[in-house]
């Protein structure tokens, strides 16, 4: 986040971030920045920035960190002097106070405390206070410097002499610190001074920051990139080394420094009980001070900076000056004015105004032409960056996209543009859109996303009405049959009435019987099925279907489940398929209400005789399995919480073990934008970049309305050889994935073996295309493959009727 602040003379470039880490399950990190809309505030208290680093269990890091925030934010703007360093170390010392009486209200929350970093930039000068080991540094020239003084034990040691920086940087003890706020009643403050110039720029961060990425980096990234970039750069840089902490950083730009204004109120003690100031003593309040603020250091109270700092002007430590007192005023004599007097002033007060009202008005048409001037050039620059990043990173290029967008949208909607500049401004639309549509097909091309429809994938065809739960392919005298099993539990054939739609029909189910899941494989079609007598559960049966003459099923075998694998209030729930062109196995899943983290595998073979007896295989699980397909000898099951899981095959069809299916690299969420239809009233999408390298495992999001759904099929390889894909319905995502297994080393996939029943080796798929449509996958019903390996997918767009996508398995990508 980001935001530009104009108060008189000093333009600030301000941008913030904060992440959790790698390593953290909480953020225990906060800050926050105040840029006061109202001039007079900002000329008289200047903008606050701060960033606490929390510190204590049960969430009292995260709780100490939100009080010291909240609390110097609050306290700083309320303190009505004009002395920027004794107003800064009285806000501290109030959120220190306000720790540690939270502290004691709470046993669990003892001890607890927080680092503190704040900075304070008014006119041309720069006030930093902080405690604990949370930095503030300073960019100037090319050049880094850290302003402040970690408060840690290593650092204790670095500065005696007794460790070096490299030492301290890895040493065991560098995560204790020796002062932090609320942990005491009282509390040390270092507080600096120094004096800015045009293009400085601050930095305020956490140790997870400072701690991960050097002072080169720091300097690197926050020199190339603005403010709004360069936090998101420094926080990815941050856990690209490991993230073990929370990770904050605020970076302000000093895009044009003010001047300390000659009118700004210096602090007048009051005694106690006195009268506030008169109207007649408001001169005094806009007297010179009488000791400026570098001056050496007096009764011990603050702390100087570090000897030998490299910052070019110096760093000053800064005096309280509560005993300084104003010049008191002089009392004259009253005399009597003429009677052109308030004439004369009256006209004098109203020049006055008129070229006060002139001046301001020239000034901030200075100020916001240089703004949108400055503008302009950092979309322009981010935009040519992008093109630049497009080929090696389309994820960091969508990104800097993003942010064009966005500068260009903020100066459309918040600035009146001249005739000139909205030339300029839709000239760089133009050209984000083009990077943008470039950008977006990159990545859809190293994430092997084909989007739909496109050259080899048959129109989508709407089905007359929506009753369909799954779907079946199979082949009959090489002549393609599709079903669909009805939210009424009956089978239909997909007849395809016109051009673009197909109507249900020849409905089939035994009498008083619900089919619960249907499995095309050759030219058969099997059904698991339940019989119902009066209105309860009586029996479960497998079916084995033929089609007739026009594709009307009928029961060619049948065989009803033993009574032993239903015992304990077992329920078939699943039933897939698999044929090697010889043999053909059904697998169904047993589960039970009672028993939630086991099932039983029932596989039969299929023969000329029909169902053979099942051999039963009792497996582990975690969750319930939603979705199951067979492979050659492999069984792929997802179970409830989106993880896949794989049970190998023995010959005898038996499985013993269970292992997570995993993928060689991570696979590349899609993104929400077609680029061919992209627009300059579209915002430009962007994707989470991975560090992620090696194999994981693969997982994918479930819920009850947009369930994971499996399939699987031979495919000929362009070796030759055929092997297994496994395709996943992912409608979270939008898109259907095509697997399959990885070649083995310096060769290509081998023809499937049989695999021992006690391997529980996981296996490792490798992405081979995603279909992407987020037209027609909100909702996938069924997946099914025929022998030409012609995929069909049923999906459905929420409220409204389902669509049949045919795509050609021998192609893989579409034509952009």
């Amino acid at each position: 986040m980001g935001e530009k602040c104009v108060a008189k003379l000093l333009r600030l470039d301000v941008a913030q971030l904060t992440d959790v880490g790698r390593k953290r399950e909480h953020n225990e990190d906060n800050m926050a920045y105040v840029i006061p809309k109202d001039l007079q505030v900002m000329t008289r208290k200047g903008a606050l920035f701060i960033v606490a680093d929390g510190m204590g269990g049960h969430a009292a890091g995260e709780v100490a960190s939100e009080i010291a925030v909240d609390t110097v934010s609050n306290a700083y703007y309320q303190d009505e002097s004009d002395d920027i360093p004794n107003s800064l170390l009285q806000a501290i010392r109030r959120a220190n106070a306000a720790i540690h009486q939270r502290a004691a209200e709470n046993m669990l929350r003892s001890g607890m405390g927080t680092t503190c970093v704040a900075a304070v930039l008014r006119g041309n000068q720069a006030y930093i206070a902080n405690v604990g080991d949370s930095r503030a540094y300073f960019i100037r020239k090319s050049r880094i410097y850290q302003i402040s003084q970690d408060h840690s034990w290593v650092a204790e040691q670095v500065r005696a002499g007794l460790l070096t920086e490299e030492q301290a940087r890895t040493h065991a003890q560098r995560n204790v610190i020796t002062r932090s706020l609320g942990t005491q009643p009282d509390v040390e403050i270092d507080i600096f001074r120094e004096v800015l110039e045009e293009g400085d720029t601050l930095i305020l961060c956490s140790d997870g920051l400072s701690g991960l990425v050097n002072d080169d980096d720091l300097l690197h990234t926050v020199d190339q990139f603005v403010p709004q970039e360069s936090v998101y750069h420094l926080v990815e840089r941050a856990n690209e080394n490991g993230g073990p902490d929370n990770i904050t950083a605020i970076v302000a730009r000093v895009q044009e420094v003010g001047l300390e204004a000659a009118n700004v109120r210096q602090p007048v003690p009051v005694p106690i009980g006195g009268s506030e100031l008169s109207n007649e003593d408001t001169a005094r309040l806009f007297a010179p001070p009488v000791v400026g603020l570098n001056q050496p250091l007096r009764n011990g109270n603050l702390l100087a900076p570090a000897s030998g700092s490299t910052f070019p002007y110096g760093s000053s430590s800064l005096i309280s000056s509560e005993s300084d007192t104003a010049p008191q005023p002089v009392l004259q004599t009253r005399r009597r004015q003429g009677r052109l007097f308030y004439p004369t002033l009256f006209m004098l007060l109203l020049l006055i105004l008129v070229a006060g009202s002139g001046g301001g008005y020239y000034l901030l048409h200075i100020n916001q032409s240089q703004t949108i001037n400055q503008t302009l050039n950092n979309a322009t620059a981010l935009i040519g960056q992008a093109s630049g990043e497009t080929v090696h990173n389309p994820v960091q290029a969508l990104h800097d996209l993003a942010s064009a967008q966005q500068k260009l949208q903020d100066l459309k909607q918040h600035y009146s543009l001249s005739a000139s500049v909205t030339t300029q401004l839709t000239n760089l639309q133009n050209q984000l859109v083009s990077a943008t549509k470039s950008a977006i097909i990159q990545y859809n091309q190293s994430g092997l996303i084909t989007l739909l429809p496109c050259t080899n994938s048959a129109p989508t065809n709407s089905l007359s009405a929506s009753p369909a739960t799954s779907l079946a392919v199979i082949n009959a005298n090489n002549t393609p049959l599709t079903y669909t099993l009805g939210q009424d539990g009956q089978i239909y054939q997909l007849i395809q009435s016109s051009a673009n739609q197909y109507t249900l029909t020849s409905a089939f189910a035994p009498a008083n019987t619900l089919i619960l899941s249907i499995i095309g494989i050759k030219n058969q079609l099997f059904a698991l099925s339940q019989q119902m007598t009066n209105g309860t559960v009586s029996n479960h049966t497998l079916y084995l279907l033929n089609p007739g003459p026009h594709g009307n099923l009928q029961i060619g075998k049948s065989t009803s489940f033993d009574a032993a694998h239903l015992a304990s209030g077992q329920t078939p729930t699943l039933l897939t398929a698999w044929s090697d062109g010889t043999n053909t196995v059904l697998y169904v899943v047993i589960t039970s209400s009672s028993t939630q983290n086991s099932a039983t595998i029932l596989a039969y073979t299929v023969d000329a005789k029909g169902l053979s007896a099942p051999i039963a295989s009792p497996i582990s699980v975690s969750e319930r399995i939603v979705s199951l397909a067979a492979a050659s000898n492999q069984l792929f099951f997802v179970e409830a919480d989106g993880s896949m899981w794989n049970a190998a095959i023995s010959t005898d069809h038996k499985i013993s073990t269970v292992a997570q299916v995993l993928v060689n690299q991570p696979i590349a969420t899609p993104l929400a934008s077609d680029p061919q239809q992209f627009t300059v009233n579209n915002n430009v999408p962007t994707a989470t970049a991975t560090t992620t390298k090696g194999t994981m495992p693969l997982t994918f999001p479930f819920s009850q309305n947009a369930s994971t759904l499996l399939s699987a099929a031979m495919v000929k390889g362009v070796d030759g050889v055929p092997h297994y894909h496994l395709f996943i319905g992912d409608p979270t995502n939008h898109r259907v994935l095509d697997l399959t297994q990885l070649p083995a080393p310096g060769g290509p996939v081998q023809a499937p073996t049989s695999t021992p029943a006690n391997s529980s080796q996981s296996l490792t798929l490798t992405l081979v295309q995603q279909y992407v449509s987020h037209t027609y996958f909100t909702t996938i019903k069924g997946l099914a493959i025929d022998a030409n390996v012609t995929l069909t997918i049923l999906g459905q767009l929420a409220n409204a009727n389902e669509d049949l996508v045919v795509i050609n398995g021998a192609q893989k990508s579409c034509a952009s």
